[in-house]
Protein backbone atom coordinates (compact mmCIF):
# COMPACT_ATOMS: atom_id res chain seq x y z
CA UNK A 1 0.00 0.00 0.00
CA UNK A 2 2.86 2.32 0.93
CA UNK A 3 4.67 1.47 -2.30
CA UNK A 4 1.56 2.22 -4.30
CA UNK A 5 1.23 5.62 -2.67
CA UNK A 6 4.89 6.29 -3.35
CA UNK A 7 4.47 5.39 -7.02
CA UNK A 8 1.38 7.61 -7.33
CA UNK A 9 3.21 10.43 -5.57
CA UNK A 10 6.22 10.11 -7.87
CA UNK A 11 3.99 9.86 -10.94
CA UNK A 12 2.06 12.93 -9.85
CA UNK A 13 5.33 14.76 -9.28
CA UNK A 14 6.58 13.83 -12.72
CA UNK A 15 3.34 14.96 -14.31
CA UNK A 16 3.37 18.26 -12.40
CA UNK A 17 7.01 18.75 -13.30
CA UNK A 18 6.23 18.12 -16.96
CA UNK A 19 3.42 20.69 -16.76
CA UNK A 20 5.93 23.23 -15.44
CA UNK A 21 8.76 22.30 -17.82
CA UNK A 22 6.70 22.28 -21.05
CA UNK A 23 5.92 26.03 -21.00
CA UNK A 24 9.56 26.79 -20.22
CA UNK A 25 10.71 24.69 -23.18
CA UNK A 26 8.00 26.27 -25.36
CA UNK A 27 9.19 29.72 -24.32
CA UNK A 28 12.78 28.76 -25.17
CA UNK A 29 11.65 27.46 -28.55
CA UNK A 30 9.60 30.61 -29.03
CA UNK A 31 12.76 32.66 -28.50
CA UNK A 32 14.51 30.50 -31.09
CA UNK A 33 11.54 31.00 -33.42
CA UNK A 34 11.72 34.76 -32.91
CA UNK A 35 15.47 34.69 -33.66
CA UNK A 36 14.89 32.60 -36.77
CA UNK A 37 12.13 34.95 -37.92
CA UNK A 38 14.39 37.93 -37.23
CA UNK A 39 17.09 36.37 -39.41
CA UNK A 40 14.50 35.80 -42.13
CA UNK A 41 13.38 39.41 -41.86
CA UNK A 42 16.97 40.71 -42.05
CA UNK A 43 17.73 38.50 -45.03
CA UNK A 44 14.46 39.47 -46.72
CA UNK A 45 15.34 43.14 -46.20
CA UNK A 46 18.68 42.57 -47.92
CA UNK A 47 16.92 40.74 -50.76
CA UNK A 48 14.40 43.56 -51.20
CA UNK A 49 17.08 46.26 -51.15
CA UNK A 50 19.27 44.31 -53.56
CA UNK A 51 16.31 43.67 -55.86
CA UNK A 52 15.75 47.43 -55.97
CA UNK A 53 19.41 47.85 -56.91
CA UNK A 54 19.06 45.15 -59.57
CA UNK A 55 16.01 46.91 -61.00
CA UNK A 56 18.04 50.11 -61.28
CA UNK A 57 20.97 48.31 -62.91
CA UNK A 58 18.66 46.56 -65.38
CA UNK A 59 17.18 49.95 -66.29
CA UNK A 60 20.67 51.31 -66.93
CA UNK A 61 21.57 48.23 -68.97
CA UNK A 62 18.42 48.79 -71.03
CA UNK A 63 19.52 52.38 -71.67
CA UNK A 64 23.01 51.17 -72.67
CA UNK A 65 21.49 48.66 -75.09
CA UNK A 66 19.30 51.37 -76.61
CA UNK A 67 22.32 53.67 -77.03
CA UNK A 68 24.36 50.88 -78.63
CA UNK A 69 21.50 50.15 -81.02
CA UNK A 70 21.34 53.84 -81.91
CA UNK A 71 25.10 54.03 -82.50
CA UNK A 72 25.03 50.85 -84.59
CA UNK A 73 22.27 52.44 -86.68
CA UNK A 74 24.42 55.54 -87.23
CA UNK A 75 27.42 53.40 -88.17
CA UNK A 76 25.30 51.44 -90.65
CA UNK A 77 24.11 54.71 -92.25
CA UNK A 78 27.69 56.00 -92.41
CA UNK A 79 28.83 52.76 -94.05
CA UNK A 80 26.14 53.27 -96.69
CA UNK A 81 27.38 56.83 -97.29
CA UNK A 82 30.97 55.63 -97.57
CA UNK A 83 29.92 52.96 -100.08
CA UNK A 84 28.17 55.59 -102.23
CA UNK A 85 31.20 57.90 -102.05
CA UNK A 86 33.57 55.08 -102.94
CA UNK A 87 31.39 54.25 -105.96
CA UNK A 88 31.38 57.94 -107.01
CA UNK A 89 35.16 58.11 -106.67
CA UNK A 90 35.54 55.02 -108.83
CA UNK A 91 33.16 56.45 -111.46
CA UNK A 92 34.94 59.82 -111.42
CA UNK A 93 38.29 58.09 -111.77
CA UNK A 94 37.00 56.27 -114.85
CA UNK A 95 35.81 59.58 -116.33
CA UNK A 96 39.18 61.12 -115.54
CA UNK A 97 41.01 58.23 -117.17
CA UNK A 98 38.91 58.58 -120.37
CA UNK A 99 39.49 62.35 -120.45
CA UNK A 100 43.18 61.90 -119.85
CA UNK A 101 43.42 59.37 -122.67
CA UNK A 102 41.58 61.72 -125.03
CA UNK A 103 43.84 64.61 -124.01
CA UNK A 104 46.93 62.52 -124.67
CA UNK A 105 45.54 61.47 -128.04
CA UNK A 106 44.84 65.07 -129.06
CA UNK A 107 48.20 66.25 -127.77
CA UNK A 108 49.88 63.56 -129.84
CA UNK A 109 47.98 64.66 -132.94
CA UNK A 110 48.92 68.29 -132.34
CA UNK A 111 52.52 67.36 -131.77
CA UNK A 112 52.49 65.45 -135.02
CA UNK A 113 50.99 68.47 -136.84
CA UNK A 114 53.62 70.80 -135.36
CA UNK A 115 56.38 68.34 -136.19
CA UNK A 116 55.19 68.10 -139.79
CA UNK A 117 54.94 71.85 -140.20
CA UNK A 118 58.39 72.23 -138.70
CA UNK A 119 59.90 69.65 -141.06
CA UNK A 120 58.26 70.96 -144.17
CA UNK A 121 57.95 74.58 -143.19
CA UNK A 122 54.88 76.46 -144.35
CA UNK A 123 55.09 75.09 -147.85
CA UNK A 124 52.36 72.62 -147.43
CA UNK A 125 49.99 75.20 -146.05
CA UNK A 126 50.98 77.65 -148.80
CA UNK A 127 50.60 74.93 -151.41
CA UNK A 128 47.15 74.18 -149.99
CA UNK A 129 46.23 77.82 -150.17
CA UNK A 130 47.67 78.49 -153.64
CA UNK A 131 45.77 75.61 -155.18
CA UNK A 132 42.69 77.76 -154.90
CA UNK A 133 40.77 78.12 -158.18
CA UNK A 134 39.83 81.72 -157.50
CA UNK A 135 40.03 84.35 -154.84
CA UNK A 136 36.85 83.23 -153.20
CA UNK A 137 38.20 79.69 -152.91
CA UNK A 138 41.44 81.11 -151.50
CA UNK A 139 39.58 83.03 -148.80
CA UNK A 140 37.57 79.95 -148.00
CA UNK A 141 40.71 77.82 -147.59
CA UNK A 142 42.36 80.47 -145.41
CA UNK A 143 39.28 80.51 -143.13
CA UNK A 144 39.23 76.69 -143.06
CA UNK A 145 42.90 76.55 -142.06
CA UNK A 146 42.31 79.06 -139.31
CA UNK A 147 39.23 77.08 -138.14
CA UNK A 148 41.21 73.83 -138.01
CA UNK A 149 43.92 75.41 -135.90
CA UNK A 150 41.41 77.17 -133.61
CA UNK A 151 39.34 73.99 -133.32
CA UNK A 152 42.32 71.97 -132.22
CA UNK A 153 43.18 74.65 -129.70
CA UNK A 154 39.62 74.84 -128.36
CA UNK A 155 39.43 71.05 -128.09
CA UNK A 156 42.59 70.97 -126.04
CA UNK A 157 41.38 73.83 -123.85
CA UNK A 158 37.97 72.17 -123.33
CA UNK A 159 39.68 68.92 -122.53
CA UNK A 160 41.86 70.63 -119.95
CA UNK A 161 38.74 72.20 -118.39
CA UNK A 162 36.99 68.82 -118.29
CA UNK A 163 40.01 67.29 -116.64
CA UNK A 164 40.09 70.12 -114.10
CA UNK A 165 36.39 69.70 -113.26
CA UNK A 166 36.74 65.94 -112.90
CA UNK A 167 39.83 66.34 -110.75
CA UNK A 168 38.04 68.85 -108.48
CA UNK A 169 35.06 66.57 -108.26
CA UNK A 170 37.27 63.65 -107.31
CA UNK A 171 38.99 65.73 -104.61
CA UNK A 172 35.62 66.82 -103.20
CA UNK A 173 34.34 63.25 -103.05
CA UNK A 174 37.59 62.10 -101.49
CA UNK A 175 37.30 64.83 -98.87
CA UNK A 176 33.71 63.80 -98.09
CA UNK A 177 34.80 60.20 -97.83
CA UNK A 178 37.60 61.05 -95.38
CA UNK A 179 35.17 63.14 -93.30
CA UNK A 180 32.67 60.28 -93.25
CA UNK A 181 35.35 57.76 -92.31
CA UNK A 182 36.37 60.08 -89.45
CA UNK A 183 32.75 60.24 -88.25
CA UNK A 184 32.54 56.48 -88.40
CA UNK A 185 35.69 56.20 -86.28
CA UNK A 186 34.12 58.54 -83.70
CA UNK A 187 30.94 56.45 -83.59
CA UNK A 188 32.94 53.23 -83.22
CA UNK A 189 34.81 54.80 -80.30
CA UNK A 190 31.50 55.81 -78.71
CA UNK A 191 30.18 52.27 -79.28
CA UNK A 192 33.27 50.78 -77.66
CA UNK A 193 32.86 53.03 -74.63
CA UNK A 194 29.18 52.13 -74.35
CA UNK A 195 30.02 48.43 -74.56
CA UNK A 196 32.48 48.89 -71.70
CA UNK A 197 29.78 50.63 -69.64
CA UNK A 198 27.35 47.78 -70.33
CA UNK A 199 30.00 45.18 -69.44
CA UNK A 200 30.55 46.92 -66.09
CA UNK A 201 26.81 47.02 -65.41
CA UNK A 202 26.47 43.35 -66.43
CA UNK A 203 29.19 42.47 -63.93
CA UNK A 204 27.49 44.57 -61.24
CA UNK A 205 24.17 42.88 -62.03
CA UNK A 206 25.74 39.43 -61.67
CA UNK A 207 27.25 40.43 -58.31
CA UNK A 208 23.91 41.64 -56.99
CA UNK A 209 22.13 38.54 -58.28
CA UNK A 210 24.70 36.45 -56.38
CA UNK A 211 23.91 38.48 -53.23
CA UNK A 212 20.19 37.81 -53.69
CA UNK A 213 20.88 34.09 -54.10
CA UNK A 214 23.01 34.14 -50.95
CA UNK A 215 20.34 35.81 -48.82
CA UNK A 216 17.57 33.73 -50.39
CA UNK A 217 19.46 30.63 -49.23
CA UNK A 218 19.43 32.09 -45.70
CA UNK A 219 15.67 32.74 -45.96
CA UNK A 220 15.02 29.20 -47.19
CA UNK A 221 17.13 27.69 -44.41
CA UNK A 222 15.52 29.83 -41.70
CA UNK A 223 12.04 29.12 -43.09
CA UNK A 224 12.70 25.40 -42.75
CA UNK A 225 14.16 25.93 -39.27
CA UNK A 226 11.15 28.05 -38.30
CA UNK A 227 8.74 25.37 -39.46
CA UNK A 228 10.65 22.78 -37.42
CA UNK A 229 10.55 24.97 -34.31
CA UNK A 230 6.81 25.56 -34.73
CA UNK A 231 6.28 21.79 -34.92
CA UNK A 232 8.27 21.36 -31.70
CA UNK A 233 6.23 24.07 -29.97
CA UNK A 234 2.97 22.45 -31.04
CA UNK A 235 4.21 19.05 -29.83
CA UNK A 236 5.23 20.54 -26.46
CA UNK A 237 1.90 22.28 -26.06
CA UNK A 238 0.08 19.02 -26.85
CA UNK A 239 2.24 17.30 -24.25
CA UNK A 240 1.42 20.08 -21.79
CA UNK A 241 -2.32 19.72 -22.37
CA UNK A 242 -2.12 15.95 -21.95
CA UNK A 243 -0.08 16.29 -18.76
CA UNK A 244 -2.52 18.87 -17.36
CA UNK A 245 -5.43 16.55 -18.04
CA UNK A 246 -3.65 13.62 -16.40
CA UNK A 247 -2.72 15.70 -13.36
CA UNK A 248 -6.37 16.63 -12.83
CA UNK A 249 -7.44 13.02 -13.20
CA UNK A 250 -9.39 13.67 -16.41
CA UNK A 251 -8.86 12.63 -20.01
CA UNK A 252 -6.49 14.27 -22.53
CA UNK A 253 -9.41 16.15 -24.06
CA UNK A 254 -11.05 17.36 -20.84
CA UNK A 255 -10.18 18.89 -17.45
CA UNK A 256 -8.31 22.11 -16.77
CA UNK A 257 -5.47 23.56 -18.81
CA UNK A 258 -2.52 25.71 -17.80
CA UNK A 259 -4.79 28.76 -18.30
CA UNK A 260 -8.09 29.73 -16.79
CA UNK A 261 -10.80 29.39 -19.47
CA UNK A 262 -11.89 32.79 -20.71
CA UNK A 263 -15.52 32.10 -21.30
CA UNK A 264 -16.66 34.63 -23.88
CA UNK A 265 -13.66 35.63 -26.01
CA UNK A 266 -12.59 39.16 -26.89
CA UNK A 267 -12.59 40.43 -30.48
CA UNK A 268 -9.10 41.84 -31.23
CA UNK A 269 -9.99 45.33 -32.49
CA UNK A 270 -12.61 47.43 -34.19
CA UNK A 271 -12.69 47.86 -37.93
CA UNK A 272 -14.20 46.62 -41.17
CA UNK A 273 -13.68 43.02 -42.31
CA UNK A 274 -11.73 43.46 -45.54
CA UNK A 275 -11.08 39.77 -46.26
CA UNK A 276 -12.90 36.77 -44.83
CA UNK A 277 -11.67 33.29 -44.00
CA UNK A 278 -11.33 30.85 -46.89
CA UNK A 279 -10.38 30.89 -50.60
CA UNK A 280 -9.58 34.25 -52.20
CA UNK A 281 -7.90 35.67 -55.29
CA UNK A 282 -7.13 39.26 -54.27
CA UNK A 283 -4.76 40.68 -53.28
CA UNK A 284 -3.01 37.31 -52.89
CA UNK A 285 -4.16 34.01 -54.34
CA UNK A 286 -4.65 30.94 -52.19
CA UNK A 287 -6.53 30.07 -49.00
CA UNK A 288 -6.90 32.84 -46.44
CA UNK A 289 -6.18 31.34 -43.02
CA UNK A 290 -7.98 33.99 -41.02
CA UNK A 291 -9.86 37.25 -41.36
CA UNK A 292 -8.45 40.70 -42.14
CA UNK A 293 -9.69 43.63 -40.07
CA UNK A 294 -9.07 47.04 -41.62
CA UNK A 295 -8.02 49.59 -39.02
CA UNK A 296 -5.69 52.58 -38.76
CA UNK A 297 -2.02 52.05 -37.91
CA UNK A 298 -1.40 51.78 -34.17
CA UNK A 299 -4.93 50.68 -33.23
CA UNK A 300 -4.54 48.52 -30.05
CA UNK A 301 -4.89 44.76 -30.57
CA UNK A 302 -6.41 42.83 -27.63
CA UNK A 303 -5.79 39.26 -26.49
CA UNK A 304 -8.65 36.93 -27.38
CA UNK A 305 -8.38 35.17 -24.01
CA UNK A 306 -6.06 34.24 -21.15
CA UNK A 307 -2.95 32.56 -22.47
CA UNK A 308 0.77 32.41 -23.00
CA UNK A 309 2.73 34.11 -25.79
CA UNK A 310 4.37 31.44 -27.92
CA UNK A 311 6.05 33.84 -30.32
CA UNK A 312 6.42 37.61 -30.62
CA UNK A 313 8.45 38.91 -33.55
CA UNK A 314 8.86 38.77 -37.29
CA UNK A 315 7.09 35.81 -38.87
CA UNK A 316 7.63 35.80 -42.66
CA UNK A 317 4.59 36.96 -44.63
CA UNK A 318 2.77 37.76 -41.35
CA UNK A 319 5.34 40.50 -40.68
CA UNK A 320 5.40 41.43 -37.00
CA UNK A 321 3.29 38.69 -35.44
CA UNK A 322 2.18 37.50 -31.99
CA UNK A 323 1.12 33.87 -31.51
CA UNK A 324 -0.95 33.37 -28.36
CA UNK A 325 -1.66 29.92 -26.90
CA UNK A 326 -5.06 29.72 -25.14
CA UNK A 327 -4.74 26.07 -24.12
CA UNK A 328 -6.54 22.96 -25.32
CA UNK A 329 -4.69 23.16 -28.64
CA UNK A 330 -6.12 26.61 -29.42
CA UNK A 331 -3.70 29.20 -30.75
CA UNK A 332 -4.33 32.69 -32.10
CA UNK A 333 -2.27 34.56 -34.71
CA UNK A 334 -2.12 38.37 -34.81
CA UNK A 335 -0.27 39.42 -37.98
CA UNK A 336 1.07 42.57 -39.74
CA UNK A 337 1.48 44.46 -36.44
CA UNK A 338 3.17 47.86 -36.43
CA UNK A 339 4.42 47.26 -32.88
CA UNK A 340 4.57 44.40 -30.38
CA UNK A 341 3.85 44.92 -26.65
CA UNK A 342 4.58 41.39 -25.34
CA UNK A 343 7.40 38.86 -25.48
CA UNK A 344 7.68 35.10 -25.94
CA UNK A 345 6.88 33.12 -22.76
CA UNK A 346 4.83 35.93 -21.24
CA UNK A 347 1.41 35.15 -19.73
CA UNK A 348 -1.38 37.56 -20.68
CA UNK A 349 -4.99 38.04 -19.68
CA UNK A 350 -8.00 38.40 -21.90
CA UNK A 351 -8.19 41.94 -23.27
CA UNK A 352 -4.51 42.76 -22.68
CA UNK A 353 -2.87 44.78 -25.47
CA UNK A 354 -0.57 42.64 -27.60
CA UNK A 355 0.53 45.35 -30.05
CA UNK A 356 -0.77 47.77 -32.65
CA UNK A 357 -2.34 47.36 -36.09
CA UNK A 358 0.16 47.80 -38.95
CA UNK A 359 1.10 46.80 -42.47
CA UNK A 360 4.27 44.74 -42.08
CA UNK A 361 5.05 41.60 -44.10
CA UNK A 362 2.89 40.75 -47.12
CA UNK A 363 0.39 43.55 -46.72
CA UNK A 364 -1.24 46.12 -48.98
CA UNK A 365 -2.31 48.49 -46.21
CA UNK A 366 -2.90 48.81 -42.45
CA UNK A 367 -4.94 45.91 -41.14
CA UNK A 368 -4.86 43.03 -38.65
CA UNK A 369 -4.63 39.42 -39.79
CA UNK A 370 -6.58 37.49 -37.13
CA UNK A 371 -6.16 33.72 -37.39
CA UNK A 372 -7.28 30.88 -35.11
CA UNK A 373 -5.47 27.55 -35.14
CA UNK A 374 -7.24 24.50 -33.67
CA UNK A 375 -7.26 20.75 -34.22
CA UNK A 376 -4.19 20.77 -36.45
CA UNK A 377 -5.31 23.53 -38.82
CA UNK A 378 -6.68 27.04 -39.16
CA UNK A 379 -10.41 27.49 -38.59
CA UNK A 380 -12.84 30.35 -39.12
CA UNK A 381 -12.40 32.80 -36.19
CA UNK A 382 -16.09 33.71 -36.33
CA UNK A 383 -16.85 30.25 -34.90
CA UNK A 384 -15.66 31.50 -31.50
CA UNK A 385 -17.78 34.67 -31.36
Amino acid sequence: MFKRKMVLTLLTGVIVLSVVIAPVQAASLSEQLAQSNAKQAAAQYQVDMTQNTIAGIETEIGKANEEMNRINGVITAINSEIAVLEANIAKTQQELDVAEAKRLEQEAAMNERVRTMYMYGNGSMLEFLFTSTDFSDFVTKVDMSRYIIESDKESLTALEETKKVIDEKKQSIESDRLTTVSKKAEQETALSQQQQVKAQKDELLAQNQAIVAQYQAVIDAETADSANIKSQIQALMAQQNAASAAASGGSSTGGSTSFVPSGTYTWPCGGEITSEFGPRTDPYTGYHEGVDIGASTGTPVSAMGNGQVLSAGWNGGYGNCVILDLGNGLQVYYGHLSSIAVSAGQTVNQGDTLGGVGSTGNSTGPHLHFGVYSGGGFVDPFGYF
